[in-house]
């Protein structure tokens, strides 16, 4: 039976648009801060005379605050729809890297931007662009995320050389003028005139705020009766620890075994370019297989991954550990996204998927502090291999623990949810 699709109910635009356009946010999106303390987190450093735990301090604080403000705009996307708070945060992201090109000699005024660019991260990650594609996509769901989560990708092949480029034409505070001005214009702009949810999901969504409810189940109820809810936030947590906490810090592992930096810089982008591939194989595989069967094989080779990329000081396998890590950085986004879809209601999506996103914020903010107190206390990062490889582990495990699918691509609670623990019915309007 052809499966169905709410495409069917608006002519106006392709659905595809809705990833497409979703792709253009992430691809300026909040991966970009990474790629910017990775690049310019050295001259920075250098004219302020500060020491390299400070970048890694703020990049840390943002990423707290990416996680708090993910958890935010999940809510806020279920409650009134994507593009309201998308937009006022979209643009205060951008400014926030603006501002970085005037930073005076203060720590305590880079430390306050970072909290500022962190708050308005959220809407620069897949959390609102995810609620919109699952609900334009029944059919080919797998295939459209893995699209727009391409953009993540795509942005740390992108980023590193358009950072070095506006690096030398301009300094370290021209590129952050002028990549902070793209990351402000194209979100909001993608966000005001394109992204929009479907009719019937809409309607449903605005009759359940007329009878003074929220349409969906809260995120307290979620927590309480699905099992899952933490299986799979446990997952992506550890093993964004294992990948976005080891991303942030490739540049100066690699050029501290004496390596060139601008190997160092090609070891970044095959990682993020091996997401990108990932992300849209992922998405077909996802479409076929059942999900945690194909994020357990990636994860496992994650695991492999960060022992090469840590140990080794051969060009050759350091590229070998960096496509093996990208290619669970380019799962993790969309298995976190299909998996949400298919075992929590669909009014609760975004608030679920903000707090699985809110985890892996919190995993790459560990990673960064495991790494750096690792350097800190041995002088390099080889002691790090133990504990992020039995990261990995636990998360396998815990995907491998999820059980059969809730609900069907049409968002109806299949029969299997029947033996699961109860949890408290969808508010229907």
């Amino acid at each position: 039976m052809a499966a169905v699709t709410p495409a069917t109910s608006d002519r106006h635009l392709n659905r595809w648009w809705y990833a497409a356009t979703g792709f253009l946010t992430l691809l300026f999106g909040s991966s970009t801060v990474n790629v910017l303390f990775n690049v310019l987190g050295k001259p920075m450093s250098e004219e302020f005379g500060w020491s390299r735990s400070v970048i890694s301090n703020g990049f840390s604080i943002e990423t707290v605050m990416v996680g708090v403000s993910i958890i935010g705009l999940g809510i806020l996307v279920d409650r009134y729809g994507p593009r309201m708070p998308s937009v006022p945060m979209a643009v205060g992201f951008g400014g926030g890297l603006m501002l970085m090109a005037a930073l005076p000699d203060s720590r305590l005024a880079f430390y306050a931007l970072c909290a500022v660019i962190g708050a308005c991260g959220g809407a620069l990650n897949p959390v609102a662009h995810a609620t919109v594609v699952s609900a334009w996509f029944a059919d080919r769901r797998g295939l459209a995320l893995g699209l727009l989560m391409a953009g993540m990708g795509a942005c740390g092949v992108l980023m590193p050389y358009l950072a070095n480029w506006a690096l030398e034409a301009a300094g370290w505070r021209g590129a952050f003028l002028v990549i902070g001005a793209l990351c402000a214009m194209i979100p909001t702009a993608v966000y005001a005139f394109v992204t929009k949810m479907p009719p019937t999901h809409e309607n449903e969504r605005r009759q359940a705020r007329a009878a003074g409810r929220v349409a969906g189940e809260s995120l307290w109820t979620i927590a309480r009766g699905y099992r899952q809810f933490w299986l799979l936030s446990l997952a992506i947590f550890l093993v964004s620890t294992a990948t976005f906490g080891l991303m942030s810090q490739v540049v100066p592992m690699t050029t501290d075994k004496g390596i060139d930096r601008d190997v160092a810089v090609v070891v970044l982008s095959v990682l993020s370019l091996s997401s990108v591939g990932a992300r849209l194989v992922v998405g077909y595989l996802l479409d076929r297989f059942f999900a945690p069967f194909i994020g357990s094989i990636l994860f496992a080779l994650c695991g492999v991954g960060v022992a090469l990329l840590i140990s080794s000081t051969s060009t050759g396998v350091l590229l070998l550990g960096a496509v093996l890590i990208g290619l669970a950085l380019g799962a993790e986004g969309d298995v976190a996204a299909y998996m949400t879809s298919r075992y929590f209601p669909k009014h609760s999506y975004g608030r679920v998927l903000g707090f699985v996103y809110f985890l892996f914020a919190m995993g790459s903010a560990a990673g960064v502090f495991l790494l750096g107190q690792v350097y800190g206390l041995t002088g390099s990062y080889t002691a790090g291999i133990v504990p992020i490889v039995a990261m990995v582990g636990i998360a396998v495990v815990c995907l491998l623990g999820m059980g059969s699918y809730r609900y069907g691509l049409d968002h109806r609670e299949t029969a299997a949810a029947e033996t699961m623990p109860p949890a408290a019915e969808p508010a229907t309007p």
